[in-house]
């Protein structure tokens, strides 16, 4: 089942200026992975008469590249090993990486070994590591060889893909908090201790290096240090200086909007009531209620799955053949195609004859499309159907109904377009317009609404795509013919956080929606402004998406 947390995780967005999947510049740059690349320190088990060294935190890197490449190319075949490595190209933090991953590259043992402990080094651990080195946080070396025992002994199937993909270990989405955390890891900061964000998810952003049962990281603005505690990341990605602040208690009061006021992990602040609520545990039946308006889960599912966007009750499991949008849907586990099937990813891998020649990583069966093939672009000759490009752009509120969800007036909802047109990464090939940014990225088809603002006004939107394995992206543009622009309000020369969101949140069972405000200044340049014609561009950045649901409000 997927779990929605509240909407607070979704206002953090961690941007970075020219970085590969999870790298940002200053001190959360990577360092490169410890001892000789591809040839990392010996565990337990590698050699019968070795002399084994345990591990630690200063062969972190390469323990875990090794345990994790180890359990990839020994039960995972091509498609597997690009649908692990989606996380991590999907990531805006490890942009310059993506060129080294599947399906743009091929991976043997020692070049899978180097580029995941180069990654790690930046997400999710990188910080980790970091802090544990200053003493901020301690490192569990037995957890750790739990972790990569876990990896090193697991059978094909089951046993490995939940090895691969668990959170309180090593895999790349972030444990969900209360009880799952980071096994290797300890937090033990109170209050009033100095504390530092961890790039490892939402929750750990904002908790920082602070105990999460008792004390949460209050970041502090330097230019503003009026606001309290703000969110962890300037606008620049830097991290902000903190100091741990108690935690609310179930009940308590608690602030999802300037100052932060954070309840204890585990629970969560209702954003209706600002009231900390515990995460649902409650064993639910099909047919009962398993999320509120809020989007605060209320239980757990029994064989059934909690339908998120659509009845937000439990609905039976379906079985193989039948429709679905996310594996979590389906008896089987697996969801290919839109249609249910047995989950049977990591089963082992075929040996092949040496003359059986090396598939083609870019081949459109591995699961993830290529941005860089020329397929990626628009058909040259597919005529523009209404809402492919701004220039024949739904009307936002002309195409809308009544949304069913508080603080929001009005909701859109539909399948993607036939082509990809709009894509904010400027090294995309084929490049498309607006071109504006060396970091975030949209490969995918796209739908264009357009709206007029006056100064002023703010545009409130909530986006969630469907499936919930794929990441959504919107974006804006402020001009259409003869040139598509963008908003750059700021001045930067680039398009940046303030004129694109992507989701803050993708854990192993998919990602949160996302929550974006945009607010049309009353003067820019020193000039008052009029009303204008704005264009909203819903994109995602890959995957197979079925549809999208995008709710917004205006005021």
């Amino acid at each position: 089942m997927t779990v929605l947390r509240p909407l607070l995780l979704l206002l953090i967005s961690l941007p970075v200026a020219a970085c590969s999947a999870g790298s940002s510049g200053g001190p959360d740059a990577p360092d490169g992975p410890d001892g000789t690349p591809g040839a990392p320190d010996a565990r337990p088990g590698d050699e019968p008469d070795a002399d084994p060294t345990p591990p630690s935190l200063a062969t972190f890197r390469a323990d875990a590249a090794e345990a994790v490449c180890g359990a990839l190319l020994r039960c995972c075949d091509d498609a597997d090993v690009t649908e692990y490595f989606a996380a991590y190209a999907a990531s805006e933090l490890l942009v310059e990486f993506r060129d080294r991953l599947p399906p743009r590259a091929s991976l043997d043992e020692a070049g899978c070994r180097d580029v995941v402990a180069e990654m790690i080094d930046v997400v999710p651990f990188g910080d980790w590591i970091r802090a544990a080195e200053r003493g901020d946080v301690a490192f569990d070396a037995g957890a750790f060889a739990g972790c990569l025992a876990a990896l090193d002994d697991a059978a094909c199937g089951a046993e490995t893909r939940a090895a691969l993909y668990d959170g309180t270990c090593l895999g790349f989405a972030p444990p969900g908090g209360g009880d799952e955390q980071r096994r290797m890891f300890h937090r033990t900061a109170g209050v009033g201790a100095s504390c530092a964000p961890l790039r490892d998810g939402v929750g750990a952003a904002f908790f920082g290096t602070c105990d999460p049962t008792a004390a949460f990281c209050c970041y502090a603005d330097a230019d503003e240090p009026g606001l309290g505690c703000t969110y962890p990341f300037d606008g620049d990605g830097a991290a902000r200086a903190g100091t741990c602040a108690a935690v609310s208690a179930t009940s308590a009061a608690c602030s999802s909007a300037l100052p932060l006021q954070l309840c204890a992990t585990g629970a969560s602040c209702d954003p209706d009531t600002q009231r900390c609520v515990e995460d649902g545990a409650a064993a639910l039946a099909v047919g009962q209620e398993c999320v509120d308006d809020g989007f605060n889960l209320l239980g757990d599912c029994v064989d059934s799955y909690c339908d998120l966007l659509g009845t937000s009750r439990c609905e039976p499991l379906k079985a193989d053949g039948q429709g679905c949008s996310a594996g979590y849907e389906c008896q089987g586990g697996a969801c290919a195609g839109g249609a249910c099937g047995p989950l049977t990813s990591c089963d082992g891998v075929e040996p092949t004859s040496p003359d059986a020649g090396v598939p083609d990583a870019g081949e459109g069966d591995a699961g993830v499309p290529d941005a860089s093939s020329p397929d990626a672009a628009p058909a040259p000759d597919a005529p523009a159907a209404d809402g492919e490009t701004c220039g024949g752009a739904f009307d936002l509120f002309g195409a809308s109904s009544p949304s069913a969800i508080a603080g929001y007036d009005r909701v859109v909802t539909g399948a993607f377009g036939a082509s990809n047109d709009y894509n904010p990464y400027s090294g995309a090939a084929p490049q498309l317009p607006p071109a504006c940014s060396i970091i975030y990225d949209a490969g995918g088809n796209d739908v264009v609404y357009q709206l007029v603002l006056a100064p002023g006004q703010t545009l409130k939107m909530r986006y969630a795509v469907a499936p919930t394995s794929v990441a959504g992206g919107i974006y804006l543009l402020d001009a259409c013919t003869p040139a598509v622009d963008w908003p750059d309000h700021d001045g930067s020369g680039a398009c940046g956080n303030n004129e694109y969101r992507s989701n803050g949140y993708c854990g192993y069972l998919g990602c949160d929606p996302l929550e974006w405000t945009f607010t049309y200044p009353t003067v820019l340049d020193g000039a008052p402004t009029s009303p204008r014609t704005f264009w909203v561009v819903v994109d995602h950045l890959a995957g197979a998406p079925t549809g999208y649901q995008l709710d917004f409000a205006v005021y």
